[in-house]
């Protein structure tokens, strides 16, 4: 059952409150007995003065907010241990809780209820640039977040968001520390509220568009923008929220951009132009929920409830975004346009040689030239293949990630047979990824271990055409590829909620050029069992790796079958590719002779020579075995 909370957000528009810090700052507050010493620490006011926070509180609640959020925004253990309070996080979070929640039930009624908001902050640290890791980030918004809940938070709200990977892992806080208490994200809603700077995008660089298509997988009932800006600079990133969410939109601007006067810090849009502002959100944008942030008062509050009077939330018929993955900075559609996706393929320390030296040199600054030489050329996403013997595949994978993740531009696919090298590289990227790969060959919990780690980490996720069959595990012809991409496509979507359009499947290359008769079908069967996937399972995307084809073969022939087989696939339905595209030749290159011998090879027609011209004939194109 909904939260009372969501149940409100579905009815009318939400009046949030202003600033907190403003109000504590107006007053004359000791260092020491007040703030126990900790200068520059508000949350410890809970502790020391709970009447001032719940002053504040009451003064928003009596201008007329819905909901009002905690004395906790620096209340994580990362950020209380700068004041030796890390040991006191979960009972300061309780406390702001509790003061509020004593605020709210004070000035609800039969026909207002007051909410209360558990603020969790950006901290002062950031995970992408490697200030802290994901594992103690998420361990220190659990142990604050616990407390929120204990105190009788309505929601956990996620707030002034900087970077990415950090909203991900506080996500994932949010959700554990729900489950250990017994709760849901239906009982005790997360929402997210991300910042946007002056330069249009958040202050690691990510676009709204990049943090919109992140975030959606994520169990998140709002997300927002707030601070950095007035409401006018949010205009254009609220318009596209509002027309590509497809849940709640919370608008929390300052009040307008900061001045300097007299050598302090104030905020110059006043009550009347901030309310007007906010309206236009209200009903151009139909957003759900308007507050305010730095330099908003109880003035600018009142003044907003007074234009939202229980107003309705305007209809909108939001378009979500397609399927795709992100760098930290900007999406990548999974389908095209004018062409299939590009996987790089080059930084696979199984398939070459180039980065497996690099990677045992240690040479990570000429890695990152690789991965940026792939997108030169046209890859689209960046394949990585760490797995090497005798090295920590899974230190190594942080390595690049970490790296690639901010030098370049570009979604990450992470391949590796080892969950934990995968998760490795997951805690280290802002975006989203792709997981590869899952399959059945060492049984269904595996598989369920790979679609696990892709819900935690909203990834998309890559399924091989493989299973537990002793004798053919993996699928040659096209009736067995159809057969376990419906049993991986039923399990990943039913039991674990990955979105079909997140699932990619391998219906596997496997080599033509080895001259051995068992394998001189297996492209056209590929090309077949692609085609009936493709028909029965149109939103899923479907992907190879394609140089396999060719294995053995000299470079130059391998460009040509590699290219005219990709033609193949890709008329039958294949949407991606594993590729090195600089080596992807247009057929228009290629020359007839060339091209049909490679289309008699694909297809197993077996040859001719006419007339002394030497110039093959096809036979009668055989029909795939499975037919």
């Amino acid at each position: 059952m909904p939260s009372h909370l969501l149940t409100e957000l579905d009815r009318r528009v939400l009046v949030f409150d202003g600033a907190m810090g403003a109000l504590i700052h107006a007053i004359d507050l000791d260092i020491e007995t007040d703030y126990c010493g900790c200068e520059n620490c508000p949350d410890v006011l809970v502790k020391s003065r709970p009447d001032i926070i719940q002053d504040i509180h009451e003064q928003y609640l009596h201008a007329g907010a819905d909901a009002i959020y905690t004395d906790s925004f620096g209340g994580a253990a990362h950020v209380l241990s700068e004041f030796d309070l890390q040991d006191e996080t979960f009972e300061l979070n309780k406390r702001a809780a509790e003061i509020a929640r004593a605020a709210a039930d004070k000035h609800t009624t039969s026909d207002k209820p007051r909410f209360v908001l558990g603020s969790m902050g950006p901290g002062t640290k950031l995970i992408t640039l490697g200030q802290i890791d994901w594992d103690a980030m998420r361990a220190s918004y659990s142990q604050a977040m616990r407390g929120l809940i204990a105190g009788g938070a309505d929601a956990i709200m996620i707030e002034t968001c900087q970077d990415l990977l950090q909203v991900k892992c506080a996500i994932n806080a949010a959700i554990h520390a729900l489950d250990e208490t017994g709760k849901t994200p239906d009982d005790i809603p997360i929402m997210v509220s991300v910042t946007i700077e002056q330069t249009g995008a958040m202050l690691l660089g990510t676009s709204i568009e990049g943090a919109l298509a992140a975030l959606r997988g994520y169990p998140i009932a709002s997300l927002g923008l707030n601070c950095a800006t007035g409401p006018t600079e949010m205009t254009e990133h609220i318009h596209h929220l509002s027309k590509h969410w497809d849940k709640h939109v919370t608008v929390l601007p300052n009040a307008g951009l900061p001045v300097l006067v007299d050598g302090k810090t104030e905020y110059p849009l006043q009550p009347q132009a901030f309310a007007e502002a906010m309206q236009r959100f209200i009903e151009r944008d139909a957003i759900s929920a308007a507050g305010g942030c730095c330099g908003t008062t109880p003035e600018h509050i009142q003044l907003l409830a007074d234009v939202v009077a229980e107003r309705a939330p305007a209809q909108r018929s939001p378009t979500p975004p397609r399927a795709g993955a992100t760098s930290l900075y900007n999406p990548t559609e999974f389908r095209q346009d004018t062409s299939f996706l590009i996987i790089g393929e080059r930084c696979n320390a199984s398939g070459s040689r180039r980065f497996k030296r690099l990677l045992e040199e240690e040479d990570w600054d000429s890695i990152v030239s690789l991965a940026r030489e792939q997108v030169r050329e046209g890859s689209h996403i960046l394949d990585i293949n760490v797995d090497y013997a005798g090295r920590d595949n899974a230190g190594d994978m942080a390595q690049v990630v970490s790296r690639f993740v901010q030098q370049v531009d570009a979604p990450l696919m992470l391949d590796s047979t080892q969950p934990n090298t995968i998760e490795a590289g997951l805690k280290h990227a802002a975006g989203k990824c792709v997981i590869n790969s899952a399959n059945f060959e060492d049984g269904q919990e595996k598989f369920d271990d790979m679609c696990r780690l892709a819900k935690r980490y909203n990834a998309a996720l890559v399924i091989g055409m493989i299973d537990e069959d002793k004798e053919a595990a993996m699928a040659r012809t096209a009736d067995r590829k159809l057969a376990i991409a419906a049993r991986a496509i039923e399990r990943a979507n039913r039991e674990h909620g990955l979105p079909v359009s997140d699932i990619f499947i391998d219906p596997l290359v496997l080599p033509i050029s080895t001259g051995m008769d068992a394998d001189r079908r297996s492209a056209l069967e590929l090309i077949e069992g692609t085609r009936r996937i493709a028909a029965a399972f149109p939103e899923v995307q479907i992907t190879c790796g394609l140089s396999n084809v060719s294995f053995g073969l000299k470079p130059a022939a391998r460009v040509i079958l590699n290219s005219v087989f990709l033609h193949e696939l890709v008329e039958a339905g294949m949407t991606s590719a594993i590729v090195h595209a600089s080596k992807i030749l247009p057929l228009n290159k290629i020359e007839d002779a060339h091209k049909l011998a490679a289309l008699n090879l694909i297809y197993d027609r077996r040859l001719e020579s006419v007339g002394g011209t030497g110039l093959p004939t096809p036979a009668q194109r055989p029909e795939p075995a499975s037919v």
